[in-house]
């Protein structure tokens, strides 16, 4: 009897296996807030990503040095992903999405505007936009209202009003009713002050028909000067003194025994830097896959890796689902990151590893189109999911075979503790340690 229990319970251990390696399970990678100051001060961005059989998930998490701006922000998104999920009701083989990017100004000496774009496809035939601001005063540790960036009367409410109900006229889609309806108290719309002017963003369907999308009204700083009592900061740009040359090698031999370590995700400030230590103590070259949203808030980190001798590619700028995206949003991804990368390095990156590996048609047509190689994987190391070292080892050395490309991230430190014991096993097999577009030239 306690034979046949027992092995009842291994069953059903393994059927839970199997079950979360599939992806029935919710998986989640997750990366706490680091203390270090990338280009903006006081601020730090980290990624978050989720995928189950039902729906993928990313999100680019804003942190302060502050609790009580943290608990608003993280209940935000705390609320978007609930309601995402509520919502999801996708079937015959389709994945939901949702993805909330973020995207930093800084507005003052001591202030940001944080800019969230969440597209959440939940089922149906089309997903939904949205846009919400948040006004940081981050030496403070408080949000700013209206009345702390502009003057608070009659005067400047009624002058925003018809100005920017002129400017939304002029979309062919808008409806004026809801363009009453959403300027109907200026004090609750969603709105950025910075040294370029005034933007003021209205969901999809707010103000339009769903085909508008997004609307955007802009207004040049001098017309909105009269009415602003906040000092606003000139934003500062990538100034990226000279470009970081990646030194050559020889060309491999077809018939040595190579592998291409990639990292997804990254960079990131305290992670990325001990993967780069590892990889020099084995004097081994690796892939980055970056994101174009962190490259743009940890550019230091960036330029580190390229001067480390090691490949920059390109992960896309937000980390969306590709194949939920239209020609043209494929491309705003993709062509973003190369240009950052180009800043660094004098050239675009060879290589786009789509976020989940999800691709179709357009998305390999936009990237052939581009010059460059839709680069997957053959080992994954799952380090995502079960965040261990030495279940990363044991995935990848059982995995690992001449010519593997190995998916790791550099956003998780169990990751980088791991790294140097799979490094010399690794070595120890006679296996080199080369980038991704060098094993391509051999195969």
């Amino acid at each position: 009897m306690k034979r046949n229990l027992l092995l009842v319970m291994l069953i059903l251990l393994g059927l839970g296996t199997w079950y979360y390696m599939a992806g029935a399970a919710p998986t989640t990678k997750k990366v706490p807030a680091p203390s270090f100051t990338g280009k903006y001060p006081g601020l730090y961005l980290t990624v978050e990503s989720e995928q189950t059989r039902h729906y993928t998930m990313a999100v680019s998490v804003p942190k302060t040095d502050h609790d009580a701006l943290n608990e608003t922000l993280d209940t935000f998104i705390k609320e978007k992903k609930e309601g995402f999920q509520e919502r999801l009701t996708v079937s015959r083989g389709q994945q939901g999405h949702l993805n909330i990017q973020t995207d930093s100004f800084k507005t003052s000496e001591s202030s940001y505007t944080l800019v969230l774009q969440t597209y959440a496809f939940t089922g149906g035939a089309n997903g939904q936009s949205t846009v919400d601001v948040f006004h940081l005063d981050i030496e403070a540790g408080k949000f700013l209202e209206w009345g702390d960036v502009f003057h608070d009367d009659e005067d400047t409410l009624t002058w925003f009003q018809t100005t920017v109900a002129e400017q939304l006229h002029r979309n062919e889609y808008v409806f004026e009713e809801l363009v009453e309806e959403a300027l109907s108290d200026p004090k609750t719309t969603k709105w950025m002050l910075t040294s370029s002017g005034l933007t003021v963003w209205f969901d999809e369907y707010e103000v339009a028909a769903g085909a508008a999308g997004v609307v955007e009204v802009n207004i040049p700083l001098e017309d909105v000067t009269p009415y602003v009592s906040k000092q606003i900061s000139e934003q500062s740009e990538d100034n990226i003194e000279e470009t970081t040359v990646t030194p050559s090698r020889p060309p491999l031999d077809p018939d040595g025994k190579y592998v291409a370590l990639t990292f997804d995700d990254g960079p990131h400030p305290t992670v990325t830097p001990k993967v780069l230590e590892a990889l020099e103590a084995y004097d081994a070259r690796a892939t980055f896959f970056m994101l174009g949203s962190q490259i743009e808030f940890y550019p230091d980190v960036a330029k580190a890796v390229a001067s480390a001798g090691h490949e920059l590619a390109n992960h896309t700028e937000h980390h969306p689902n590709l194949a939920q995206l239209p020609l043209d949003g494929i491309e705003a991804e993709l062509e973003s990151v190369d240009q950052r990368i180009e800043q660094l390095v004098g050239e675009r990156a060879k290589l786009v590893r789509p976020p989940y590996g999800a691709k179709n048609e357009e998305v390999e047509r936009v990237i052939e189109m581009r010059g460059q190689t839709l680069a997957l994987w053959t080992v994954d190391s799952l380090d995502w999911s079960h965040r261990n070292p030495s279940e990363m080892h044991k995935l990848i050395v059982d995995g690992v075979h001449p010519s593997a490309v190995v998916l790791m991230h550099d956003i998780h430190a169990s990751t980088a503790e791991g790294l140097p014991r799979v490094l010399a096993t690794l070595e120890r097999e006679g296996y080199e340690f080369v980038t991704m577009s060098e094993l391509l030239t051999i195969q």
